[in-house]
């Protein structure tokens, strides 16, 4: 059989071309992918800075046939396999698994999660209601734990890894068990001390959209370890700028933009932090347009944690009231995200990150095209529009009696069907006087 990958120099490649097999072992490269296809410019020159060579897979490069021979100046000994690779290329039916990893090249063909990745498909294991004790023994936990390590810093003491990993532990249990009831509790906990209950929930934000993407336990006590320290340096910046409402002027806003620096120099010499929760926190505002800071990175240039860091500190401060901001929906900072997909954010993690939170994420509160108002307990991981719904009011407005709930994955949603019943809007957490932390399981 005729080989399909071309040897090509580095300094020849295109965007287009199938990166099949690099001049060395791919784990001695932050290379995520034992193969990707080349999508921005940032991807060939990393890969100029570790390889002299690579191998290209004709039959998966989107390059014309035409203008990769052209480009690799070898069409006379490859073109019997280009056609075959060609014939090779046809559709045919694909493994799920292949579609996961052809979904996560795009995401992120030059990432650091060489290992991190098991490709698990987990499944909720328990009732929302079983697990909410779990849940809030575990976030509880957290809280307390972050508070002494802000204190401890705020005193010149180093970050105790150790305490902080034994606080995410639980955490990680219970979204693996089931992610609704965390999200939830995480949703209505939202108070005044922004800054800890920001790196509680943007570490189960994180594990949230791990799990979703299959990541083995590792990579989620990574994205988990580094959510909490996210603005581990904002211990070191004066309160009064922290907790100031309205505008901050240049200096004071650049005395805030210093906690990315700061957070690094508290916790880079710390044993047991690894680079990519170092990633994380370096990298949490910068943005995919370039627009961010400290560095303005744009693309792939990026580190995919940081990425993933990026997203959830920035939903989660959506939907957190801050001395300068309301605090916005679930539902309104979903739809404001998707309206960033492709500019401040990059479009495909943006897309996984609906995903794996919903359009209406849990503990959202909703009215339905019934006239009634419900919460969102639990979601259709098939049908993201389709959650299970409790509902509190019914259609003039008044609270119901006892517990109802509506699946409305079993309920039709044609409009013309007459027990048809779907989300008409999301609502922002008090509406109708309800406040969704009395009805949490």
């Amino acid at each position: 059989m005729v080989s399909k990958r071309i040897k090509i120099d580095t300094a020849d490649l295109e965007r287009g071309m199938f990166v099949a097999q690099l001049d060395r072992p791919w784990l001695e490269t932050p290379f995520l992918f034992q193969g990707f296809e080349i999508r921005e410019d940032s991807e060939i020159r990393q890969l100029r800075q570790y390889c002299r060579h690579v191998y290209v897979d004709a039959s998966r490069s989107s390059m014309p046939r035409e203008k990769l021979l052209q480009a690799t100046g070898k069409e006379e000994k490859y073109g019997a396999a280009l056609n075959g690779a060609r014939r090779a290329a046809q559709p045919r039916p694909r493994h799920l698994r292949w579609k996961v990893i052809d979904f996560l090249s795009r995401f992120d063909p030059t990432g650091r999660l060489a290992d991190r990745l098991a490709q698990k498909h987990y499944r909720n294991t328990v009732s929302v209601a079983a697990e909410a004790p779990r849940a809030t023994r575990a976030y509880d936990s957290a809280v307390d734990t972050m508070n002494e390590v802000i204190e401890g810093i705020q005193q010149g003491k180093g970050v105790d890894v150790g305490r902080v990993k034994d606080a995410v532990a639980p955490m990680i249990d219970s979204v693996l068990r089931n992610q609704d009831a965390m999200a939830w509790l995480v949703y209505l906990r939202k108070r005044d001390q922004y800054t800890y209950q920001h790196s509680i929930a943007s570490s189960v934000w994180a594990v949230m959209l791990g799990r979703h993407l299959g990541f083995d336990r590792h990579g989620l006590d990574t994205l988990a370890m580094g959510g909490m320290l996210l603005d581990i340096g904002k211990a070191k910046v004066p309160e009064e700028i922290l907790l100031k409402e309205g505008a901050l002027d240049e200096s004071e806003l650049a005395r805030m933009r210093a906690h990315v620096k700061l957070g690094l120099e508290i916790v880079k010499s710390t044993p047991g932090i690894n680079a990519d929760m170092l990633a994380m926190i370096a990298s949490h505002h910068e943005r995919h347009d370039g627009s961010g800071y400290p560095q303005g990175l744009v693309g792939n240039d990026i580190p995919v944690f940081g990425r993933i860091s990026g997203l959830v500190d920035c939903f989660d401060a959506m939907t957190t009231r801050r001395p300068y901001a309301t605090a916005k929906s679930s539902y309104d900072a979903i739809r404001e995200l998707n309206s960033l997909a492709g500019t401040r954010f990059q479009k495909e993690l943006v897309e996984q990150f609906v995903q794996a939170l919903g359009m209406f994420p849990t503990g959202t509160l909703v009215e339905l095209s019934t006239g009634e108002v419900g919460i969102v307990i639990e979601q259709n991981r098939v049908r993201r529009l389709r959650p299970r719904i409790m509902v509190l009011l019914d259609a003039d407005k008044q609270q119901v009696s006892g517990t109802r709930t509506l699946d409305l994955r079993r309920l039709p949603s044609n409009s013309n069907d007459p027990r048809a019943v779907w989300i008409v809007r999301g609502l922002e957490p008090g509406a109708f006087g309800l406040d969704p932390k009395d009805y949490f399981i």
